[in-house]
């Protein structure tokens, strides 16, 4: 790690009140010359009630590992959570199927907390389109006494904009030409389940390993190239 990542890594560590947190934040991060095939990461999906983190909510958090390059499909896992208050899931339903039923006995935010954190404990963090994940993430830390996370990100979204812009390729994003399933059908890989927290981090993990292949595999692509 950088001096100035170790710097970041331990000023959170002591800004925190949280103490799954400053748990977590004992394990070093990786540096951004780390190797893809050396590499610990999570892959993280939200499913929430809105875009707005300080005023939507987490209802599902999914989340699978990548080791030295491969997928750990033994450490998937997706939580549940309770909605705070009164105001249930409303129309997101529709969305992600998630119902007020669903969730009546889910777990609350401190319980989400208390298994994520330790998963991201010295790893880098991949979603796609990040800021989503980052931003409900630094939101409900910051909820819990917790600090916005240190922990390198890396955007799938954002590099398959890389990629076509790199070949020269047109992007149509608001014909969709970013979005998940569109970026998965580019890199060869076939339809996934959509809208399970745990599905759609799979999904996004698999687009991952299929970008770093394309942009010349585990063993020459650093975490640099990618965050």
């Amino acid at each position: 790690m950088s001096t100035w990542g170790a710097w970041r890594q331990a000023w959170a560590r002591r800004r925190s009140r949280l103490p799954a947190q400053v748990a977590a934040l004992a394990r070093p991060l990786p540096a951004r010359g780390t190797r893809f095939e050396a590499l610990e990461i999570v892959v993280l999906d939200f499913e929430t009630t809105g875009l707005d983190p300080a005023r939507d909510q987490i209802l599902s958090a999914g989340w699978v590992p990548i080791e030295r390059g491969r997928l750990r499909m033994g450490g998937a896992r997706e939580v549940r959570v309770r909605p705070r208050g009164t105001a249930g899931v409303g129309q997101s339903a529709t969305i992600h199927g998630l119902f007020d039923s669903d969730l009546a006995q889910a777990t609350d935010e401190a319980g989400l907390l208390a298994e994520l954190l330790p998963a991201l404990a010295g790893r880098a963090i991949a979603a796609h389109a990040a800021s989503i994940e980052r931003g409900f993430l630094r939101a409900l830390l910051r909820r819990h006494g917790g600090v916005a996370l240190p922990n390198p990100f890396i955007d799938t979204l954002a590099l398959e904009r890389m990629l076509l812009e790199g070949a020269g390729e047109r992007i149509d994003e608001y014909g969709g030409a970013l979005m998940l399933g569109s970026a998965r059908q580019r890199r060869g890989l076939g339809t996934h389940a959509q809208h399970s927290a745990v599905a759609d981090a799979l999904a996004c993990a698999e687009l991952l390993l299929a970008q770093v292949e394309h942009l010349g595999g585990a063993a020459r692509v650093r975490l640099r190239d990618l965050d």
